[in-house]
């Protein structure tokens, strides 16, 4: 075998399974392992620390498939994640009565608009719906508009800042800046078989969450879906020129992705029995654009990789710090980012990718010289 066959060999997964696949693959099977155990060896407090950052990574993944794999940045991603969150969030909040923050806002009875949501299935089909719908529609605003680059990043900015402010002000429907409460009533109402589902329960309900969301985005990805989006990414002009409408799948991408923020924003509620406007808001949405960065956009591991270590040490920082814990964080990502453009994960894939160019340029010198 030539020098050339065995490199483009080794630059395809399907045969080789070398750079996109192993290390990435690795660290997932590590990651999914230890998220596992975790019940088995940690307290309460920090089993419901790590359900919350479950949520995030699963959140992590909705916006990889959507900046990683087709280069659309979203600066508003924490509005569809919010909208899961707080249609579930009404929904269980209501299952006690009149909820405190309607009282307190000068309502006698439940609005007729959140009435269908005080059937627990029914508003957890629309915790997915919700986004959902919310992203076709604007996708097709956006996308057949051909609004792309600085007005594309503005716009998702401007919907979840308006978003962030119509939470604020409608207190007496949303809860305002304290947000919903009296969650855990209704998750109360939420049994197996008749028994109450504990905090080790739901913890594993996240888990068995994340494991669907990253099989499903894996296969979306790898699939020929996946490349049209990827060429998306890389090349849209061409794309046109081979007779595919990049409008369509953009639009797609952006409702899919949509769709496993808002279910990632009804996992978060178990874990806090809350929600307010701090998941739902700009400070948020930035904020997951940095475990993307941290981790490495474009594959999926990266993506879960950001969300955890950036969660974790915002954890465990505040408590060794004190109030000096963002500063040392700050320096901390700086250092990532600064040291690995790549992020952790695609570090480590090049750094795979580039031993194996060298055993094979070494093999192919012993052999020539034989």
């Amino acid at each position: 075998m030539s020098f050339e066959e065995r490199l483009e060999k080794l630059k395809t997964p399907g045969i080789s399974g070398v750079k996109n696949v192993t290390i990435e693959k690795w660290i997932a099977y590590a990651m999914f392992l230890l998220l596992f155990l975790i019940p088995m060896f940690t307290s309460l407090y920090n089993l419901l620390v790590f359900g919350k950052i479950i949520s995030y990574m699963i959140f992590a993944l909705a916006l990889d498939i959507l900046w990683g794999y087709a280069g659309l940045m979203n600066l508003g991603f924490a509005l569809f994640f919010g909208l899961g969150g707080y249609v579930l969030g009404i929904g269980l909040s209501c299952q006690a009565g009149l909820p405190a923050y309607m009282e307190f806002g000068g309502l006698t009875q439940i609005p007729l608009l959140y009435k269908p949501l005080l059937h627990i299935p029914f508003a957890v089909l629309m915790g997915l719906l919700v986004p959902a719908a919310v992203a076709f529609i604007l996708g097709i605003f956006i996308f057949y508009s051909k609004i792309k680059g600085v007005f594309y990043n503005l716009i998702t900015l401007a919907l979840v800042a308006l978003f962030e402010l119509l939470l604020a002000t409608k207190q007496m429907y949303t809860g305002g800046s304290s947000g919903i409460s009296g969650i855990g009533f209704g998750l109360e109402k939420i049994t197996f078989f008749g028994n109450p589902i504990g905090i080790k329960g739901w913890y594993y309900i996240g888990f068995g969450a994340l494991l669907l969301v990253y099989v499903l985005c894996r296969l979306l990805t790898k699939a020929r879906f996946g490349s049209v989006i990827k060429s998306v990414r890389d090349n849209e002009s061409r794309l046109q020129f081979l007779g595919y409408n990049p409008a369509v799948f953009k639009i797609a991408i952006f409702t899919i992705s949509a769709f496993f923020a808002g279910f990632a924003g009804m996992i978060y509620l178990p874990m806090t029995s809350f929600i307010s406007i701090e998941a739902a808001g700009v400070s948020f949405s930035t904020t997951i654009l940095v475990w993307l960065a941290i981790g490495g956009r474009g594959n999926l591991t990266g993506a879960m990789v950001g969300a955890l270590l950036v969660s974790f040490l915002q954890s465990t920082l505040s408590d060794v710090f004190g109030n000096m814990w963002q500063l040392v964080l700050g320096l901390v990502l700086i250092a990532i980012v600064y040291f690995l453009p790549k992020g952790i994960v695609g570090t480590l894939q090049d750094i795979q990718y580039n031993r194996r160019i060298a055993k094979v340029i070494a093999e192919t010198k012993a052999n020539q010289e034989v």
